[in-house]
């Protein structure tokens, strides 16, 4: 009888501790602003307008608060308004992107869109796969291809492309001496020229955006401090 009602009270815990069958898992978001005048709450819906995965409220730095959004993935939209069927409405909407079917640590980058009311957001996986920690991870969202020559070794990225500079050589001080150009016209020219720090035991986002109404290129950098 003893045996009996451990059990049935061992189910009990089980299903309220459980989600529901079928509840989506969340996914752990931060939004992340670069030149960012949006509102300072986001809701996120799918983009059917049928349902609300969360809400974000955009940051200029990366700390270790996370958001969950409740949703399995696909084409999301970020709106100005908490009903659903905002995301067709054309001036309630923010900006429109894609999270994978996995569930993880992700950052959605916010940066000035095609006008004043739209931002475009580049999804980012943060986990420590594709993110480790002592690494930078490069994002470039411009329509240019970069060399970033860091103390004299050399990292290429295609337009619109990311990805990772790990141990990055250093000098004594354990910081980079670093030089960004940019390919136009079939010439290269400099975009910078600066000393990046080790990222150490922490993770850095080096982005590289796009004015879309003076095309003036930016470079942006950002220290993640949370634990991947």
């Amino acid at each position: 009888m003893k045996i009996h009602l451990a059990l049935a009270m061992g189910a009990a815990l089980m299903s309220w501790v459980l989600p529901a069958t079928g509840a989506p898992e969340a996914f752990r978001v931060r939004a992340l602003g670069v030149q960012f005048k949006g509102p300072a709450e986001l809701h996120v819906h799918d983009a059917a307008g049928k349902s609300t995965a969360g809400t974000l409220h955009p940051k200029s730095y990366l700390n270790h608060e996370f958001e969950p959004l409740q949703t399995k993935g696909g084409a999301l939209v970020l709106s100005t308004k908490s009903d659903p069927s905002s995301a067709k409405v054309a001036e309630d909407v923010v900006g429109e992107c894609e999270l994978p079917g996995k569930p993880g640590s992700y950052i959605l980058l916010l940066l000035p869109g095609e006008n004043a009311n739209r931002s475009k957001v580049v999804v980012v996986d943060a986990g420590a796969a594709a993110f480790p920690v002592g690494t930078f991870k490069v994002l470039n969202t411009t329509s240019y291809p970069l060399k970033i020559d860091v103390q004299g070794k050399i990292f290429e990225f295609k337009a619109g492309d990311s990805g990772l500079i790990k141990d990055p050589p250093v000098s004594e001080n354990q910081t980079s001496a670093v030089k960004v150009t940019y390919e136009k016209d079939g010439k290269w020219e400099t975009l910078s020229s600066a000393v990046w720090p080790h990222p150490g035991p922490k993770r850095v986002l080096q982005i590289f955006s796009e004015d879309p109404s003076t095309k003036m290129l930016r470079v942006s950098g950002v220290k993640d401090i949370a634990k991947p």
